[in-house]
């Protein structure tokens, strides 16, 4: 499998630049964030293989055997399919693997390696490439990345593919289940299979499956866990996100079709933590994943719709960091800001601040939609002015800085002057409300 970096053609040019720090974007620059955010991983994944080689004599020859079988097939797909491969590359969960892989304790990579034959089949199955290959499910479940997953007590499952069909035979069992491949979609059924629901005008999924869907240390002060099928089938997770996506298209067309255009999966998340911590308004995004946005559930589709305004912009500036690098900041807190009780370092000031500065506009724009009940439009109001202030307060801690690159300068100065377009428009100016419910990227 070739493995490309980006070249200098793949660095975001000067309007590229301007439009993204306004938080807005065009077709080209999703494009332009989506082929970075892939070159990330094909580094990660180059990575992951560079390791494996250092320790090679530390890799027991059948697990260096079945690892080269996977890379072969994945090979295969990518030849006779490669966006398919991309699709299946790029989905979060595998970033989170992988990073999960490389950063694992050990002498080498031979025990972190188990996930990536199915990674390999999905994106061979997506890719219509026949193959026949025998797994492990893990924990009792085989997960195929961006497609669902298979509950099994078995040790092994055999998957056969063939033309549109896929079987899925756990050792010992008579039965298995049947993936049916069309129009570039997957559908199961049979024991133990589980598929990923689609979220409605999307090509995302809200995926409450995949073992790797968010971190294994949780989410948040209290450690949330991502919350299972048999709790969110109850939810009205479905319902909220059409109503979410209907709020963001009527408000902000070119916002909606940027969310619809990143994100690739909505992971709800527990109300409890491992120690019996609860926490409400909970949402994150993780830098090893960009285009997962995991969240507990919200109270409305405005609250819903806010939350994927706020992730998407922390999903577009991780990637673009690491396009064309905007700080060198250590990891070291030192910055008060508005929307955290605790202090934050430079590059949780940046990520903030250009989310927040996003929900400023977003709830600037619904608060002018015609025929919106007083209330809701005072409400909105509220949380313009409340967001916009707190912009204003972070903004001199970024351009007073001496951790921001040239192009950090730039991007800051562009994400001031839009900050002073929406001062213009704003009204009345509202109190400072309390610190915002989202965390800053991790």
């Amino acid at each position: 499998m070739t493995v490309r970096h980006v070249d200098a053609n793949g660095v975001p040019a000067p309007a590229a630049l301007a439009r993204l720090a306004r938080t807005r974007s065009v077709p080209a620059d999703l494009d332009l964030l989506l082929r970075g955010l892939h070159s990330r991983r094909l580094i990660l994944l180059k990575s992951l293989l560079t390791g494996l080689d250092r320790s090679a004599h530390t890799v027991p020859a059948a697990v260096r055997a079945r690892f080269e079988e996977h890379w072969r097939l994945l090979e295969r797909a990518e030849e006779r399919n490669p966006a398919a491969v991309r699709e299946t590359l790029d989905y979060p969960a595998v970033g989170t693997w992988l990073a999960g892989a490389l950063a694992a304790p050990g002498p080498g990579p031979a025990c972190r390696l188990g996930h990536f034959g199915a990674v390999a089949a999905a994106a061979a199955l997506r890719a219509g490439t026949p193959f026949a290959l025998t797994l492990a499910p893990r924990s009792g479940l085989l997960a195929l990345p961006g497609i669902g997953v298979l509950a099994t007590s078995a040790p092994a499952v055999r998957l056969t593919v063939r033309a549109h069909t896929a079987h899925l035979r756990p050792e010992g069992r008579g039965a298995g289940a049947v993936l049916l491949r069309t129009g570039g979609r997957v559908h199961g059924t049979g024991p133990g299979w589980h598929g990923l629901r689609r979220l409605p005008g999307t090509t995302a999924f809200l995926d409450d499956l995949d073992p790797y869907r968010a971190p294994p240390e949780g989410v948040g002060r209290a450690a949330l866990p991502p919350a299972p099928r048999s709790a969110t089938g109850a939810e009205p997770w479905l319902r909220r996100w059409r109503s979410a996506l209907a709020l963001l298209r009527a408000t902000d067309p070119q916002r909606a079709a940027e969310t619809a255009a990143l994100l690739r999966c909505l992971v709800p998340l527990a109300r409890t933590g491992p120690y019996g911590q609860g926490a409400y308004g909970v949402s994150a995004t993780f830098r090893a994943a960009p285009g997962a946005v995991l969240a507990t559930l919200p109270d409305t589709p405005a609250e819903l719709a806010a939350v994927l305004v706020h992730e998407t912009q922390h999903s577009k500036l991780a990637v673009l960091h690491d396009l064309l690098p905007l700080h060198h900041a250590g990891p070291c807190a030192a910055y008060r800001v508005g929307w955290r009780t605790d202090p934050r370092p430079l590059a949780g000031v940046l990520q903030g601040t250009y989310a927040h500065l996003a929900l400023a506009d977003f709830w600037g724009r619904v608060a002018g939609r015609a025929g919106l009940p007083a209330g809701a439009r005072s409400a909105a109001r509220a949380r313009h002015d409340s967001y916009r202030r707190q912009v204003a307060e972070a903004l001199p801690i970024l351009l007073e800085s001496n951790e921001l690159t040239p192009a950090g300068v730039e991007f800051a100065n562009g994400m001031r002057a839009h900050h002073a377009g929406l001062g213009r428009t704003a009204g009345p100016a509202a109190a400072l409300g309390g610190p915002s419910p989202f965390g800053d990227v991790r």
